[in-house]
């Protein structure tokens, strides 16, 4: 028998070994790609298409499918672990590369995620779902160019989307340009958006009513700051200086943000300030609040009686004076700041709160000077719940206890989230041996406020009277 005889034996039965062998795992890899389909959860999902790839390595694709259904399921090592294999595999859709990112950003490596991100194709649907995670980071890095490059990539796939429209909007709100009004506009299509935006299309038509570039830029800088908006406020108010470099309170606010941003020499900017305008009371302000920051109390002491000597009128400076003689321990000096105070604004609550306080925290005249200022202030506002605590803890500070807990209760009903009444009602239960009370309210300020200051009293009362 020839070779070629032979070898046309052999061959029907090596073909038929080869089918008993790799037959079976070839219908297991078609019945776990059927099973997908009926697969109860993302983390069944994710098996199934695993299995399947294995049985089928031809059909690469599956590692994509069984990534993402691990991402799903909240399982982000495996997905990371197929995704990544379908990337080295070279099958690996822009889909599938934003769902890598976003594995890899739920276990704390940003920086892959964001490589990944940022080489999406231009045009694609997935750089829609990456644009707000880049956008994000972009902005808490104050790498304000480039988030306003992917937020307008972004809009020019979903040109409704409110959230990129109020984030643009804030970006062009903080170089005072018009543009700002047309997607702070759009933006206002949201409902849960449109206070803020409708605040910052407000905020920017008064700034536009300063005909000088440097006080417009400075404006819209001092609304970014309320926000919290420090890095980008800083931005705004350096352009501030750049579009007029003798404008004084554009250096007072640049002084201000690198107290909030770091680096930067905050005194080298405020001193430039009073330089270009000493007789600005506002500019020798703010130069008082950095020495009170550097508890330098003597020349906060010094900037805040200049305000006071150019703006004799003005009870704030008259309040920041009484703070800093509480600091240099003269309280007679001190109260007699506050009462001035009082009696240049008697009916602004703020000056008659700072004098309750002060009774308050020192311990000095609660009964006389501090509960009739107490008093005013809340006649002033009486729907002020921080005015009824207020009220509230005078009368406990003299033992007037059933009138103390009327103001505190009414507090907690006009603001049930707040965390000073629920303190002070636990702190004035402890006193009148209620502990059950005591307990509840304490346990309720520190849930309002775990890292306020309420909050970590009232977990310092619990420690040492319900262990």
């Amino acid at each position: 028998m020839s070779i070629m005889q032979s070898l046309r034996q052999v061959f029907p039965i090596i073909g038929f070994l080869l089918v008993l062998i790799f037959a079976p795992v070839i219908l297991a890899g078609y019945f776990d790609l059927a099973a997908i389909r009926l697969a109860a959860s993302p983390l069944d999902r994710a098996r199934y298409a695993e299995s399947a790839v294995e049985c089928l390595p031809w059909a690469s694709d599956l590692y994509e499918m069984a990534g993402t259904a691990s991402l799903e399921a909240n399982e982000y090592k495996d997905a990371i672990r197929l995704l990544e294999t379908a990337r080295t595999k070279a099958v690996l859709t822009p889909d599938g590369q934003f769902a890598l990112g976003k594995a890899y950003f739920s276990v704390g490596e940003t920086e892959k995620a964001l490589s990944l991100w940022q080489t999406l194709p231009d045009g694609h649907p997935a750089t829609v779902s990456a644009s707000p995670y880049l956008a994000d980071a972009y902005h808490t890095r104050a790498l304000f160019d480039d988030e306003e490059r992917v937020l307008r990539r972004w809009l020019a796939l979903d040109s409704q989307n409110t959230d990129a429209h109020y984030r643009l909007g804030l970006l062009l709100f903080s170089d005072a340009l018009p543009e700002a009004t047309t997607h702070l506009e759009l933006a206002s299509d949201s409902p849960i958006i449109a206070p803020g935006a409708d605040g910052l299309r407000a905020a920017l038509s008064v700034a536009f009513q300063d005909a000088n570039p440097a006080g417009r830029l400075t404006r819209c800088g001092q609304t970014l700051a309320a926000m919290g908006e420090w890095p980008l406020a800083l931005r705004t108010f350096s352009r501030a200086t750049e579009a007029d470099a003798g404008h004084a309170l554009s250096w007072a606010w640049v002084g201000e943000a690198l107290q909030h941003v770091p680096g930067g020499n905050p005194l080298e900017a405020l001193q430039r300030a009073i330089a270009l305008a000493p007789a600005d009371a506002q500019v020798h302000a703010m130069l008082g609040l950095y020495w009170q920051r550097q508890h330098h109390w003597a020349e906060a002491r010094t900037a805040f009686n200049e305000s006071a000597l150019l703006e004799p009128q003005n009870a704030l400076w008259q309040i920041s004076l009484g703070d800093v003689y509480i600091r240099l321990g003269d309280l007679v000096k001190a109260l007699a700041y506050y009462q001035k105070a009082t009696a240049l604004a008697p009916t602004d609550p703020q000056t008659w709160r700072a004098l309750a306080l002060f009774t308050l925290e020192n311990a000095s005249d609660v009964d006389g000077i501090g509960r009739n200022a107490a008093l005013r202030v809340y006649s002033l506002e009486p729907d002020n719940p921080q005015n009824m605590d207020l009220l509230g803890r005078t009368l406990m500070a003299t033992q007037q206890y059933d009138s103390a807990e009327t103001f505190f209760l009414k507090a907690l009903n006009a603001a049930p989230q707040a965390a000073a009444p629920a303190y002070h009602l636990g702190v004035l239960y402890l006193r009148t041996n209620q502990l059950v009370l005591a307990e509840k309210y304490l346990h309720m300020a520190r849930t309002f406020e775990p890292n306020g200051p309420s909050g970590r009293q009232a977990a310092e009362l619990l420690a040492r009277y319900f262990p």
